[in-house]
Order: structure tokens, then sequence, then C-alpha cells
């Protein structure tokens, strides 16, 4: 029997896992099916270029191996996303040793955005009115003015220090309901420049 495969990688090996719950596709499957298209998919990657060098372990091309993970996470059926780069900075790899679940507030700790950053540090920009540079931090999905600094990097640090107390804000309210290693990640995270 010829296995149908997902970006020439994923696959289904049948067993206890149901990949779709009728028409529609299962909770896990989707999860898995994301994770693998933000991979290997050509199309996703030309849209989201951060994944580009992004692979899945060879023991989580098979749907039902990832699958047995996912159904035996702590923290699975809390509406958690999964995470590749929080347990381990920077990585690039989805596997059972440096995925983890986390809300979606933990999550948004981290976002992706050098791109549109132009060229002054993260949560910094030219404010021309005061011939000054601005910092700024996002909590709680809203910016926090951080004042008014003579240089980028004087501005940057204000911005690097209240980032670092924020996150170990965020991994004392979510504790006892993240993964330790989550808690340990996000009480030791540092911002690098």
């Amino acid at each position: 029997m010829k296995r149908r495969m997902v970006c020439g990688v994923g696959f289904d090996s049948k067993g206890k896992y149901k990949s779709s719950d009728g028409s529609k596709p299962t909770k896990i499957y989707s999860v898995w099916r994301g994770m693998i298209e933000r991979c290997y998919n050509p199309k996703q990657l030309a849209r989201r270029p951060t994944y580009i060098g992004c692979t899945v372990d060879e023991r989580w091309h098979d749907y039902q191996v990832f699958a047995e993970w996912y159904d035996n996470y702590k923290y699975k059926g809390k509406g958690y996303e999964m995470d590749k780069d929080i347990l381990v900075k920077g990585n690039k790899l989805y596997s059972p040793e440096t995925v983890c679940l986390v809300p979606r507030d933990v999550n948004a700790l981290f976002p992706n955005a050098k791109k549109a950053r132009g060229k002054y540090p993260q949560g910094v920009n030219y404010y021309e009115p005061l011939n000054s540079y601005c910092s700024r931090v996002r909590i709680n999905n809203k910016l926090k003015h951080l004042g008014y600094y003579g240089t980028p990097n004087e501005a940057y640090e204000v911005y690097k220090k209240e980032k670092e107390r924020h996150v170990k804000e965020m991994a004392d309210l979510w504790f006892g309901n993240i993964d330790t290693r989550v808690y340990e990640a996000l009480m030791d995270w540092k911002l690098e420049s």
C-alpha cells in the first residue's frame, strides 16, 4: 500500500491516532501538518522566510509518532501553541527534545520582527521632533513607552532590561501551567543584540 506523503516527507503509518474526524482534520493532525508545511512547503517558506533551514526530526515525519508525543504532553488540552525555540534559543529543529506547548501569551513574547525593525536595535526608533531615540516594549499586546534617550544604545539598554523583566514576570504568571523546562528557560532568558 502506497503511503500518502505530506510535502514529500510526512506520512501516516496508520495506527491509534486518526487524521480526521469525518471530513474535518483532527487537532493533532492539523498541528502536525502545519509543522511539516512550515519546514518543507516552498509556498509557506516564501511567505515566512524565518522558517528557511528549519527541519522536523525524522521520527516526527510519521504522524503516529508525533501524535503519541502530543497526546502524552501534559499541557496538550489547554489550546497551547507549539514552540521550537524557547527551550533552545535559535533552534531550527522540531523534535521531542526541543519542542514544547505554551500559552499564546508566552509564545507572543518572542516575535521575529527583524525585517520591520530597520536600522535601530529592537525596541528603538528615532523620534525626529526631539532629535532623540524612543524606547518602547510590547506588554500584554500594548506598547509601553519607556522614554527618550540620546543614543540608540541607551534606548536599547532600557528596552532590554524591561523586556527581560517582563519575560520573567510572564514565567511567574504561568508557573504551574507550563512545562518546568519552559519556566526555567524563561527565567534564564536574556535578550541578545
